[in-house]
């Protein structure tokens, strides 16, 4: 059995490792088959993140959808362990259980507990030895990938850039080729022998990086890498095809969308990593990005309500990338272009901002600080570096970056980015606006499909699986109340430089705005960009960008700031949300996006299926029977603006959670010296929604001309309260039921027998006096029905028949390792605790609601099931075609 390179190489090449990264500890391998592996050490939370890295993806397809209908047949089973027992693994140790195919990269990606993460390894290598690739199994899948073909091609902006856009750009290389596949490949090319040729000549350890990024010890994980995989043999591969790049052809293209704006793409193609210029590339995407330059200052001019210069796809000899201007239906789009134009071509005249180019740089430095808070950020981050671009670590393009001057960046737009070469995509909107009602419509109950059958798992398995015991408790809040009423919890963590801030207030536009001033809330939230009553807008974002902090004011506000610049970082904040300048120009440009934005979305079939869903849902007087339209909005005052904030923008409404290098005493100290000062006036507000009846089944269909598939939601009022004992039992038989991802019913009835749907799924929404259940699932017209069927006989069997130990053991294992892998990012550790403070509900809910779900017995799960929901009171709203 051959593991390891001889020691002394090995030992060198851990030596050298450590070190790379400032924040994290970086353990490396290279196995004697090739494979390498690379362990990245973060002790954010008991959570580790795999990423198999191989390096073949669409690149080197002979027919469309090659590479990723083979990323699908991954998760069909081996000699060893079935499609069932993989499904069951992967499920049971919860989180991500996925995968990705690129142009040159096929990723698999696990984010489980620690724990696992020898189960999770175990199951990369047998995939990766033994792949069993029978017809039979590609039939069954072709069925559900020939679904996210359709359902991708429903999306008219999508399918504009994949079917479009970048095979204009790449025209003539392997870019071009068609990553995801279409209708005639999977019916007509592709098989089981094609699908087995491509797995034997591309995935073999010489031509893989795993990368593993967690609370993990490195020599140890490598260890247990070679332990499953260094008998793998290698393999010579075949050759590559070569990249002969063509001069783009310029073009124009217009599409019919379905969404509430219009789009326009200005699209150009621009070096690709292996280029010298790829990082000048990148910082001149920057520049066009910050808030002072004159691309942005077309949102602020009110000419846009949105731009952004963005990497589409990238390649190693190539890019495309695109200006993007998103603007209001009632805007000329052939003008919007214009306006795009004009910057690009001022620019390419004068030359960039030197400063913005700096402040560019600094924020990248800054932006490599951030990586450690996210464990799956950092694991993808470091399989780009290593695996795409083939870098040593993400410091390598960082340090790029740093040597890049202001003549680099002017250099790179002046050869690159050149308007009257451009391909230019229009997306404009022709919504129907009608929604086609009719009364009942419900699925009948139908017991002729044959029931799951279970597979025992192995017993290495159930042994990694034989004691569910709930999350550690690993992140500790510290919870106080300033003088002035706000709520400020602060979590030291020390895995970064850096400090994250999450604030939110309890409001509801629905229950303070008058009726006919609905959408002040959001003219409110977009004047927050124009400055404060000390800086304009320019000024603002200039002392943000000397500290590299992102600030965002508004009901939701936040902050992400170097911890060496908290301080700085929360006056600014501060000044943000507490004292805007609500200049009057600035509300006039607002006023007018509203009122443009919702012209649009009046008739888009999104917005309509949505009023269909709460019409059926909620009584004519609710709360959220309210819809801001262009009348309300173009009734605001700008003293309706300012009486609004007055009133809503209160510190007693207002939780704050402080996350990262800091001290509750600090923090403290800081949040009291720039809030501190900020009061309300007046009684509380009560802006919880009533309760609500239980609402009458109906259907309604939302015709949309531009989607090949349907999009259908099966929903009913549920009366149970978030705070209710009841609420974590209904978790349980929602992860058995949809919640639960591929292992639960609807999606091993819906989509593995069936091959209905591509995707289905359940969830339970909840407020403090509220919840509403839903299925939902994406299909053909034809299969609206029978997919229906499926869903609801599945309810009723769960509510009448006996719930199996094994499926509700395994509900517990997915719900404990959920709780913990909720905590491997700051973003995810902030959500939770937030969500409780604004709901009022206490900080250990977490834990409440794990003792409650590892005590449901099925007894308890089937009682809390039939007194909370019924499978007859749905109400279904179909977005696209209607059933045939």
């Amino acid at each position: 059995m051959r593991l390891l390179v001889p020691c002394c190489v090995l030992a060198m090449g851990l030596l050298a490792a450590r070190g790379e990264a400032s924040t994290s500890d970086v353990t490396r391998a290279t196995l004697a088959n090739g494979l390498q592996v690379v362990v990245v050490h973060d002790p954010l939370a008991p959570v580790v993140t795999t990423v198999m890295n191989y390096d073949v993806g669409s690149n080197e397809e002979r027919y469309p959808g090659e590479a990723h209908a083979l990323e699908h047949m991954m998760f069909r089973g081996t000699s060893d362990i079935s499609q069932t027992q993989l499904f069951e693994i992967g499920q049971l140790m919860g989180g991500d259980y996925d995968a990705d195919t690129q142009a040159e990269m096929t990723q698999f990606f696990f984010s489980v507990p620690v724990q696992y993460l020898s189960v999770a390894i175990r199951l990369e290598a047998d995939r990766a030895r033994r792949l069993t690739v029978s017809q039979a199994g590609w039939a069954a899948e072709s069925a559900a990938i020939k679904q996210e073909v359709t359902q991708d091609d429903s999306v008219p902006i999508a399918r504009l850039f994949q079917r479009t856009i970048l095979p204009a750009i790449f025209r003539g290389t392997p870019y071009a080729n068609d990553t995801l596949g279409t209708l005639y490949s999977f019916n007509n090319q592709i098989n089981a022998q094609v699908l087995r040729r491509f797995y034997q000549a591309w995935y073999h350890p010489n031509n893989a990086v795993y990368v593993i990024a967690g609370d993990v010890d490195g020599p140890s994980t490598i260890a247990l890498v070679a332990k499953y995989f260094g008998s793998i043999p290698a393999a010579t591969l075949p050759p590559r095809r070569r990249v002969a790049l063509h001069p783009m052809t310029v073009a124009t293209y217009h599409v019919v969308s379905d969404e509430p704006i219009s789009l326009i793409a200005m699209a150009f193609r621009l070096p690709g990593w292996k280029d010298r210029d790829y990082a000048a590339a990148q910082i001149l995407e920057d520049v066009l990005n910050n808030q002072r330059s004159n691309l942005y200052g077309l949102v602020a001019s009110g000419a846009s309500l949105y731009t952004t210069f963005e990497d589409i796809e990238t390649h190693p000899y190539a890019t495309a990338s695109a200006a993007l201007s998103v603007v209001p239906v009632t805007a000329n789009v052939e003008s919007a272009a214009a306006d795009v134009r004009g910057v690009l071509e001022s620019y390419r005249r004068t030359g960039l901002p030197a400063d913005l180019v700096q402040v560019a740089k600094e924020r990248a430095i800054a932006d490599d600080e951030f990586e450690a808070n996210s464990i799956e950020g950092l694991a993808l981050s470091w399989s780009d570096a290593v695996a795409a671009r083939g870098e040593g670590s993400p410091a390598e393009l960082l340090a790029a970056m740093e040597r890049v001057t202001v003549a680099d960046v002017d250099r790179v737009l002046r050869e690159y980015v050149d308007p009257s070469k451009a391909i230019v995509a229009f997306a404009v909107p022709k919504n129907a606006g009608a929604i086609n009602a009719a009364a009942g419509g419900q699925a009948q109950e139908n017991n002729t499909f044959p029931p799951q059958q279970g597979q025992p798992l192995p017993a290495w398995a159930r042994a990694a699986f034989a004691h569910v015991v709930p999350p550690p408790h690993v992140v500790h809040p510290v919870s106080m109340t300033l003088s002035n009423g706000m709520r400020l919890i602060v979590i030291p963590e020390h895995v970064s430089d850096t400090v994250e801030v999450f604030g939110g207030i309890t409001s509801s536009e629905h229950i303070q705005a008058p009726p006919q001033q609905q959408g002040i809330g959001d003219i409110t939230s977009a004047l927050f960009q124009f400055g404060t009553a000390h800086d304009d807008r320019i000024q603002l974002r200039r002392q943000l960008d000397a500290i590299a902090a992102e600030a965002t004011a508004g009901i939701p506000f936040s902050l992400q700031v170097l911890s060496s610049h908290f301080d700085r970082g929360v006056q600014l904040l501060a000044d943000e949300e507490l004292h805007p300048a609500f200049p009057a120009s600035a509300f006039n440009i607002v006023k007018r996006q509203e009122v443009g934005e919702l012209t649009g979305e009046m008739t888009s079939p999104d917005h309509l299926a949505e009023v269909a869903l709460h019409k059926a849902l909620y009584p004519p007087t609710d709360p959220m029977q309210l819809y801001a339209t262009p009348l309300t909005a173009g009734s605001v005052t700008l003293d309706d603006v300012k009486a609004y904030y007055a009133s809503v923008y209160r510190p007693d409404m207002t939780s704050v959670l402080v996350i990262g290098d800091v001290t509750p005493a600090q923090t403290r100290a800081t949040f009291e010296k720039y809030f501190g000062a900020w009061n309300a006036h007046g009684p509380r507000p009560d802006v919880d929604a009533p309760q609500v009846p239980k609402n009458g089944t109906t259907s309604a269909t939302v015709p949309d001309p531009s989607r090949v598939q349907s999009d259908v939601e099966l929903s009913q009022v549920v009366d149970v309260r978030r705070a209710d004992p009841d609420w974590a039992l209904l978790q349980v038989a929602n992860n058995i039921l949809g919640g639960g991802g591929f292992g639960s019913l609807l999606m091993d009835d819906l989509r593995v027998k069936h091959g209905y749907v591509y995707t289905a799924s359940s969830a339970i929404a909840s407020v403090r006096n509220r919840s509403v259940f839903s299925i939902t699932y994406a299909c053909d017209p034809d299969n609206i029905v029978p997919a229906e069927q499926l869903a609801l006989r599945d309810l009723g069997e769960l509510e009448r028949g006996e719930i199996s130990a094994t499926r509700l053991s395994r509900a517990k294992a997915m719900l404990m390792s959920d709780a913990v892998l909720s905590e491997a990012s700051f973003d995810g550790i902030s959500t939770e605790l937030l969500d409780d403070a604004l709901f009022r509900l206490p900080l250990d809910q977490r834990e409440i609601d794990a003792a409650r779900e590892l005590n449901a017995t099925p007894s308890s799960v089937r009682a809390a099931l039939v007194k909370w929901i019924s499978p007859g009171d749905f109400v279904r709203i179909i977005t696209g075609p209607g059933p045939t």
